[in-house]
């Protein structure tokens, strides 16, 4: 269903109108429950100090370490893939006939696509066992350092890296036993801002690994680190 799903999205999602789920609020929190999977239609805003940039298009993860997102011209035609495996960073730009490739920390800074970087860290929006229902936690953050936790009614509000990197949930809604934040506002240690909200999302249902895969037949694949400012 999920393939199916996304194969017909990248013809139709320009033709389609959004509907942005609304939130259940009869809906029952299975207890322990957390996102194995996440699959959805995208909106994007980026803004730098360069440049502002909007579009759809769309996103998969799996935990703890898998996330694809695919971008979209407003005539369906694939603008930008990222793919996230692990501490590994591919971004591609067909129509440019180039793809780049490494660690995540070899993005360089003044891109001003830093924010890509964050998604995984992003999506980790669990609340830790044994948190309070409000209030402030630290805890060792996955990408280094302390993170820094704002917890309300149980729910993750804001995460914080002393690096400058924040992020802010809202918007919740409850699928599949599971509370998701269907906004996330994100700002870079450089100060970019994006800003990402779901759209129709499925949780915890099977994908196939194939949809994490970035196509890069006829691309020429650089080194991450000689990315350049579109």
């Amino acid at each position: 269903m999920i393939r199916l799903f996304l194969l017909l999205l990248v013809a139709c999602l320009t033709a389609c109108a959004a509907r942005q789920p609304v939130p259940d609020r009869a809906a029952v929190v299975t207890p322990g429950a957390v996102v194995e999977t996440l699959s959805s239609t995208v909106t994007l805003s980026l803004r730098t100090a360069e440049k502002n940039l909007a579009g759809r298009g769309v996103m998969v993860y799996r935990r703890p370490d898998q996330l694809r997102l695919i971008l979209l011209s407003p005539f369906g035609t694939t603008v930008m893939e990222a793919q996230v495996v692990g501490d590994r960073l591919t971004l591609a730009y067909p129509a440019n006939g180039v793809a780049y490739q490494g660690l995540l920390n070899e993005l360089p800074a003044a891109t001003g696509q830093r924010g890509f970087a964050m998604l995984r860290w992003v999506l980790e929006s669990d609340a830790p066992a044994g948190a309070p229902l409000n209030g402030q936690i630290e805890r060792p953050a996955a990408r280094g350092g302390m993170e820094r936790i704002s917890i309300q009614n149980g729910q993750v509000m804001e995460k914080n890296l002393p690096s400058g990197e924040q992020v802010r949930y809202r918007n919740h809604a409850v699928l599949a036993g599971v509370r998701l934040p269907l906004e996330l506002q994100m700002i870079s240690a450089e100060g970019d801002r994006i800003r990402l909200t779901l759209e129709e999302p499925e949780v915890n249902t099977p994908l196939e690994d194939q949809v994490f895969t970035v196509p890069l037949q006829g691309l020429r694949v650089l080194p991450l680190s000689e990315l350049k400012s579109p």
